[in-house]
């Protein structure tokens, strides 16, 4: 390895050489990726408009990713503020899919760290959007920098496409689609390793009943609201009750456990709040909804609060919705061997006066069709009682497992790690579904926790640092083919 001109040109990039090379530029790839977790980028609808199309915080990040590409001397694009691309190299396009958007950080209360102040400690990295998936692109951005300042001939044309929607309706990918060339192949760190061929298909539910007041209750049910996102666990959920509080506020506290506050709101007013963890929608197992909690106290008999039709609505559905989370309740479950159980999240309630609102999440086996799929979902509007209507449906994803891009990304996994297990199928949907000729590579290990849309989610900065190296590997390979 020799230096010339301050730039490194490379005879046989190694291990070692890898090592060192990672940490020349280590800090500065963590400072790149603390500069996006600062910023808020969920999506808000206060601050959307024609220059913003998700609102003020993605298009802040998305530009701010642009700015560190640009200084780096990468190709940049912003599509309107929908996606953007940092790109180098020339031949045939290799697409890098990841996303700068994050979901809300929910009850802030309950992190140990800030979820935007991107602090460390104990050498993990805090903040939302670190391992989902800020943290991950900058770590193929950073493998890809490398390549580009070691001085190795490009074959190809690598391009990190980031887009600012992934989070709600992929509206951003969708933009891209439209107006811009589309990679011969694409891969997204945004999931597991050692790789993932199969996703399950989505289908989000909104379902809507009214329930009227009929005004001589000495109780009143007034409100019910959880979730600000369909696609999380909700860790917390509300109900306000009118009228009587001293009576219901008494009636709730003969029954209340530890993850239920009960205590009064703007002095007219009784708040009942349910506590409980939250989780993606693809594993809701590991999150506790909080909603199911609430349902479960409100539905109690020895409680009494109008409207009744709302109150025996909630004594009927409470006890199908369970962290079980596999359908059976509602006569939807099914499964298969590539990608195992049905998933459904009960992500959004709305209840307000008189009109009710859910949003379920649901994730559908692999070989599942779909309109058997949306049969199912007639036996849950049954079983709800509510009229219900799809509003988001995103068929399965599966890839031949002898892809010859698949191949090449596993070759250096394999070298990095020495693990040897097959490709997976994940309940995960990510932009790989919106895209011809792409599959999900990392950036998740096996054995890692799920922090993804999770309190205290973080990215370890020893696996960052492994992360960066499967990807030079990775951008090789593929380079070479």
């Amino acid at each position: 390895m020799y230096i010339i001109n301050k730039k490194i040109i490379l005879l046989v990039l190694g291990m070692e050489d890898i090592d060192i090379l990672i940490k020349n530029y280590f800090e500065k790839a963590v400072q790149d990726m603390q500069d996006l977790i600062k910023i808020n980028s969920q999506y808000d609808r206060n601050t959307v408009d024609e220059t913003c199309p998700f609102g003020a915080g993605a298009a802040e990040c998305l530009n701010k990713f642009i700015s560190i590409a640009e200084s780096d001397g990468f190709t940049v694009r912003n599509i309107e503020n929908y996606a953007g691309y940092a790109e180098l190299g020339e031949g045939e396009l290799i697409g890098i899919l990841s996303h700068l958007d994050v979901v809300p950080a929910g009850n802030e209360n309950l992190w140990k760290y800030p979820p935007f102040a991107a602090e460390i400690h104990d050498n993990k990295l805090y903040g939302r959007g670190a391992i989902d998936d800020k943290g991950p692109l900058i770590a193929v951005y950073t493998a890809l920098k490398i390549l580009k300042d070691s001085g190795i001939k490009f074959n190809k044309r690598f391009r990190i496409i980031a887009g600012c929607d992934e989070e709600t309706s992929m509206r951003c990918l969708k933009k891209y689609n439209e107006t811009e060339e589309i990679p011969s192949f694409s891969f997204s760190p945004d999931a597991n390793f050692p790789a993932v061929y199969a996703e399950k298909g989505q289908m989000q539910i909104t379902m809507n009943r009214d329930f009227p007041l009929q005004g001589f209750e000495p109780v009143k049910l007034l409100g019910l609201t959880c979730g600000e996102r369909v696609n999380v666990v909700p860790d917390t959920a509300y109900a306000y009750f009118a009228g009587d509080t001293a009576k219901i506020k008494r009636q709730l506290e003969e029954i209340a456990g530890d993850d239920l506050e009960i205590d009064y709101y703007q002095q007219d007013y009784l708040q009942v709040k349910a506590t409980g963890k939250s989780a993606h929608a693809m594993n809701p197992e590991k999150g506790i909804n909080a909603m199911y909690k609430l349902l479960r106290y409100l539905a109690h008999p020895s409680l009494d609060y109008g409207s009744w039709e709302l109150m025996l609505w909630i004594r009927q559905v409470a006890f199908l919705l369970t962290d079980d989370c596999d359908g059976r309740n509602f006569n939807i479950n099914c499964s298969d061997d590539i990608s195992g159980n049905l998933t459904i999240n009960l992500g959004i309630v709305r209840y307000k006066t008189e009109d009710l609102t859910l949003k379920f999440d649901i994730r559908y086996p692999v070989t599942i069709k779909s309109s058997k799929m949306e049969n199912k979902i007639h036996n849950l509007a049954e079983k709800m009682m509510m009229l219900t209507q799809i509003s988001k449906h995103i068929p399965p994803l599966f890839v031949d497992k002898n892809n010859p891009y698949l191949k090449e990304l596993l070759k250096a996994y394999q070298e990095v790690t020495s693990d040897y297990s097959e490709p997976i199928a994940i309940g995960g949907r990510t932009y790989c579904t919106m895209m011809p000729n792409s599959l999900s590579f990392g950036a998740n290990f096996k054995d890692d926790e799920e922090l993804a849309h999770q309190n205290n989610e973080y990215i370890d900065l020893d696996k960052f640092k492994k992360l960066i190296k499967i990807y030079i590997k990775a951008l090789i390979n593929l380079n070479n083919m």
